[in-house]
């Protein structure tokens, strides 16, 4: 089994202006063990990883276009976090499918499709356990399935498995607020036959590779960067609205 621990500041390209004032909280924890699968897969090799991911990070909010009114309009949420490449669709009230950037293991390349939950809470006791019971309103997100369309059946992972809860949300502490994001997600699969030539260390560490960076993306970029962007369109729209 082989864990890695992330440092608390995490990279980002220097071009970046919005970010060069502000410092960023973030804690990253993945652990990805590798071993011979069960009977019923013919002993193939199965994978399994796990993520916990908090941000925090500074945000100027407007009484006339607070963060907590901002959330209410998940799919907007839900798009601002994803890459520019992805695409995201809304199938009911609390339900989107999220076409991925590609991802590339190897030479398998697809582009996975993700089925998220979203809603909004205000009562504290359906808090996640975590999260200060002050909070006045968070996002909870849940990712409830992921397939791969485009992937030929050969290389399907099988017997996926992924649990991975999210949730957004402002700690308000007078005039230095921080937009927290909180991010649990583990995933196990067996890995496809035509694969299981390749060395297992060397195929942990590709692994490991490829969802680590999707989690930083996703985590990182996403709420640090493309979520905080968004938001400052939203206070720029919400102060038209009022001139």
């Amino acid at each position: 089994m082989a864990c890695i621990f992330f440092s608390s500041q995490p990279f980002f390209s220097i071009g970046i202006n919005s970010l060069k004032k502000h410092k960023l909280h973030h804690q990253y924890y993945c652990c990805a063990k590798i071993g011979p699968g069960s009977n019923n897969f013919e002993n193939r090799i199965t994978s399994s990883f796990s993520y916990k991911n908090s941000v925090g990070v500074p945000l100027n909010e407007l009484p006339w276009a607070s963060f907590d009114q901002y959330i209410e309009d998940k799919g907007r949420v839900i798009q601002a976090i994803f890459a520019e490449k992805s695409t995201s669709k809304q199938i009911n009230e609390e339900e989107w499918r999220v076409k991925m950037n590609p991802m590339q293991v190897l030479f398998v390349r697809c582009q996975p499709i993700i089925h998220i939950t979203a809603r909004c809470i205000s009562k504290a006791q359906d808090y996640p356990h975590e999260t200060p019971r002050h909070i006045t309103k968070l996002l909870e997100v849940q990712i409830t399935r992921c397939v791969f369309e485009d992937l030929h059946a050969d290389y399907m992972p099988l017997g996926l498995n992924i649990n991975a809860k999210g949730a957004l949300y402002l700690e308000r502490n007078g005039r230095h607020n921080l937009m927290k994001n909180q991010f649990n997600i583990t995933l196990s699969f067996v890995v496809p036959l035509l694969l299981k030539w390749v060395p297992q260390n060397v195929l942990q560490n590709i692994l490991q590779s490829v969802l680590k960076n999707y989690v930083e993306d996703i985590c990182n970029k996403g709420i640090s960067i493309r979520l905080l962007a968004d938001y400052n369109a939203f206070k720029r729209n919400m102060l038209k609205k009022k001139a």
